[in-house]
């Protein structure tokens, strides 16, 4: 019996530890009318600070994060791709633009996203595999979009994830 559960708590382990950490993780919805406007810069805040953080010691400076972008939209998307902005402020005050044309179908018109009935959630890193120094980062994000709203928008959020 013991041997089971030395067995059982030894995978569980090595599978747990496989998998990225996430440091921080927030969403934000665009309530029924499902419109994200123009004006509305979504900021999102995180500190990578002098701790442990899923057991991921994240003192350590060769500790390396995803940046990753969630974008939750309506099945059928009417565009093949959305011009989003992102900017980084780090916590030395340089500030780092990079906009992308996130992809929300392919060439023949099928979802790239993940779809669950009329849900569909897309997730783009925005950087990947890169250092952070310690201290307060400050995101904004925003859409590129002609109109006074992208419609169809269900949610955009924002993770940090720690790679092991």
């Amino acid at each position: 019996m013991k041997a089971k559960i030395s067995l059982l708590l030894f995978l569980f382990i090595i599978l747990t530890s496989c998998f990225k950490h996430n440091e921080y993780k927030e969403y934000a919805s665009f309530g029924e009318e499902n419109r994200w406007q123009k004006s509305d810069v979504k900021t999102f805040e995180f500190d990578i600070s002098d701790a442990k953080v899923f057991d991921v010691d994240v003192t350590d400076d060769n500790q390396l994060y995803n940046l990753v972008f969630k974008f939750s939209h309506v099945y059928d998307y009417q565009f093949a791709t959305i011009p989003i902005k992102f900017g980084i402020e780090s916590p030395d005050g340089n500030k780092e633009m990079i906009t992308i044309d996130l992809a929300i179908k392919d060439n023949s018109g099928k979802e790239l996203a993940e779809c669950a009935g009329d849900v569909c959630d897309s997730n783009y890193t925005i950087k990947e595999k890169t250092k952070l120094q310690k201290g307060l980062y400050k995101v904004t994000i925003s859409h590129g979009f002609e109109g006074a709203y992208l419609p169809n928008v269900l949610g955009i959020g924002f993770n940090v994830e720690t790679v092991k």
